[in-house]
């Protein structure tokens, strides 16, 4: 673990000797955004062991840079790919990710164990130009994944994830813990967690996304069609008991 936080008393699901899980964390985040329309029969098989109601048919494509991650401290960022759909569950106005990559093995380990996400490991590419131009890729085990650039317009349009005056918040997921006897899940519940984020003004623009078919991730077979596209940063983004709306929603199995 990195940064300057310190493990809880208690909070370890491991042996105190175990490496301590990244309860608190901060960073700057830099999310380009691509909003896209996919046909809802490609979506709902993704959610069908899940429980939850699928809002539309929109996936957002987030690439997101974290700039002096406290937990990738050693690597100077973290990457995340983010595919997400807005969802309704019990009170829930919120999204959850259908396929999600991360560059850091500490965030991959600590969201799939922590929160259930279906984070995968990548190594990505990310420029920022001088004149707002976007442009980068992610691969995994050398495989390409996505490839994009996005150019600023003023006159593009602006779509996001719903047409809701407030978007959903949050993020709901399940959790599932293998049996180490066989095949099958020991352990299975619903987690929520919602952390405040205040993002800039959206910067419009214009994107050219690529998807690459892969055996293992087939983000191709969505085929989504993008609607929009635009650029956004946070100055300050953390997780923790002290900023954070964190829940077991249910207990699932046993």
């Amino acid at each position: 673990m990195f940064g300057p936080f310190q493990m809880h008393p208690g909070g370890g699901a491991n042996p105190p000797y175990s490496p301590a899980y990244p309860l608190e964390w901060e960073t700057r985040i830099n999310t380009l955004e691509v909003v896209t329309r996919v046909d809802p029969a490609k979506l709902e098989p993704l959610l069908k062991d899940t429980g939850f109601s699928l809002v539309n048919d929109r996936v957002a494509f987030r690439f997101m840079l974290s700039p002096g991650h406290t937990l990738s401290l050693y690597r100077g960022r973290m990457f995340d790919l983010m595919v997400t759909v807005a969802v309704r569950y019990q009170d829930l106005f919120t999204q959850t990710h259908i396929y999600m990559y991360c560059s850091d093995p500490m965030g991959i380990v600590a969201g799939r164990e922590m929160f259930g996400y279906t984070k995968k490991d990548c190594d990505f590419e990310f420029y920022e130009a001088d004149d707002g131009r976007v442009t980068g890729s992610v691969t995994r085990r050398s495989v390409p994944l996505a490839a994009f650039s996005f150019t600023p317009d003023e006159s593009a349009p602006l779509v996001l994830l719903t047409d809701e005056a407030e978007q959903p918040g949050g993020e709901l997921h399940v959790r599932r813990l293998p049996d180490p006897a066989g095949t099958g899940v020991a352990y299975a519940d619903v987690v929520y967690r919602r952390t405040p984020v205040e993002y800039s003004e959206p910067v419009r623009g214009h994107v050219d996304m690529r998807l690459y078919p892969s055996e293992f991730d087939p983000l191709t077979e969505l085929e989504p069609e993008i609607l929009s596209a635009h650029f956004m940063k946070t100055p300050v983004y953390g997780g923790g008991f002290a900023v954070e709306d964190r829940r077991l929603i249910e207990r699932r199995i046993p």
